[in-house]
């Protein structure tokens, strides 16, 4: 009686080719944001702009640019929280 290894199916996920592009509504889910939050960071007036291919009227995004866009990206910096003051009775 011989005892066969259990084997497990896992979902990966595979990455893209070099060569491959991938439309804004993917960039928008696997950044977990919604479209319109993707198009204002690809705005040529916004401080630091998300790298982007405009093919005519498609935009494509390569994935490896846009994680290496994500990593230089400066950190935001948020205002100091004070706690409110008790008032007095």
């Amino acid at each position: 009686m011989s005892h066969k290894p259990e084997t497990r199916i896992v979902a990966i996920d595979v990455p893209l080719a070099p060569d491959q592009f991938i439309s804004i509504e993917e960039v928008a889910r696997r950044l977990h944001a919604d479209v319109p939050w993707v198009r204002e960071k690809i705005r040529r007036r916004c401080p630091n702009p998300m790298p982007v291919f405009n093919l005519g009227r498609h935009l494509v995004f390569d994935w490896a640019q846009v994680v290496e866009w994500v990593r230089k990206s400066p950190r935001p910096i948020h205002a100091v929280h004070r706690r409110r003051a008790k008032k007095a009775a």
